[in-house]
């Protein structure tokens, strides 16, 4: 379907987007939650940040132990990161009734591996004091927006093949899955069609990710993994954008996910760009993706 005229309008008055990608404005309104904590993981002698928060459930309900979605932003790819998610996360939170948890990892000044051993032992670290916050060990789920997408995978495949913890089920939303450089010799079309038409430049964003010293870290795809280990995967929601370059790579992980034997749901929001769940509030799809997110944490 055509893109969505208020995408259109706002590159027409924002040209500059399509390369540096879109501007959020400040967040003025924001769903009211029970509590909003702000602690740190620890890994060794780092501390991450991360917040916790809590839906406003029915005053008999408020001592029970919450189901946990960790989610993890999209690392300043397109949106800046921790604090243009807060929104998302306060309604996801209240849409499902489960605890979301945020990862505030830092991305720009390390490598890749880097960051992943972070958000890996961040994970971790909150599974092990889940009680302590009111959560549920044994009922917890990961997903992330973007390049949190990517980590989200990995860290959820590292998992099963090392055995430290179990996840329910996992979230990708417009997830980048290869971080490969090509773009016109990309087995990927959606690459050639819409890199930096609509927000998302690879040529700039893949570059600044990966550095000369980071090249042999390419093979962490989750393309590149076993199928057993890919089988064994949690039950999987997958968001794609019809306007989005890593819309091919998304669905082909998901089509990879399903001929492994894991089981996938894929949705792609067809007239949208990347971003589109933290860029854009006054669309339908803003609300669908967040409704469609808490109902699969919720109920599938």
């Amino acid at each position: 379907m055509p893109l969505h005229t208020y995408i259109q309008e706002y590159f027409t008055k924002y040209p500059e987007s399509r390369i540096i990608g879109v501007q959020n404005q400040p967040i003025i309104k924001r769903p009211k939650m029970y509590k909003v904590e702000k602690v740190s993981a620890k890994d060794g002698e780092t501390n991450i940040p991360i917040r916790i928060y809590t839906p406003i459930l029915e005053e008999h309900e408020l001592e029970h132990y919450y189901p946990i979605f960790i989610y993890l932003h999209d690392g300043g790819y397109t949106n800046n990161g921790f604090e243009t998610h807060d929104v998302s996360c306060r309604l996801i939170s209240s849409l499902c009734g489960s605890k979301v948890i945020t990862v505030d990892y830092e991305l720009g000044n390390k490598k890749i591996s880097d960051t992943i051993q972070d958000c890996y032992a961040s994970v971790n670290w909150i599974i092990e004091h889940a009680q302590n916050y009111g959560g549920r060990s044994d009922d917890i789920s990961l997903g992330g927006a973007s390049i949190g997408a990517y980590f989200a995978s990995v860290i959820t495949l590292k998992s099963i093949i090392t055995g430290d913890f179990n996840l329910t089920k996992q979230v990708l939303h417009y997830p980048i899955i290869d971080l490969s450089e090509e773009i016109q010799d990309s087995p990927y079309l959606s690459r050639k069609m819409y890199n930096a038409k609509y927000g998302v430049d690879l040529a700039t964003h893949h570059t600044h990710l990966i550095h000369d010293e980071q090249k042999e870290h390419l093979n962490i795809s989750p393309l590149n993994v076993k199928q057993t280990d890919l089988a064994k995967m949690p039950k999987t929601l997958i968001f794609t954008a019809e306007y989005d370059p890593l819309c091919d790579e998304g669905e082909l992980f998901a089509d990879t996910l399903k001929e492994a034997g894991a089981q996938v749901k894929l949705v792609r929001f067809d007239g949208n760009i990347h971003g589109f769940m933290q860029s854009f509030p006054g669309s339908p799809d803003y609300m669908r993706g967040h409704e469609l997110t808490a109902e699969f944490l919720a109920n599938e």
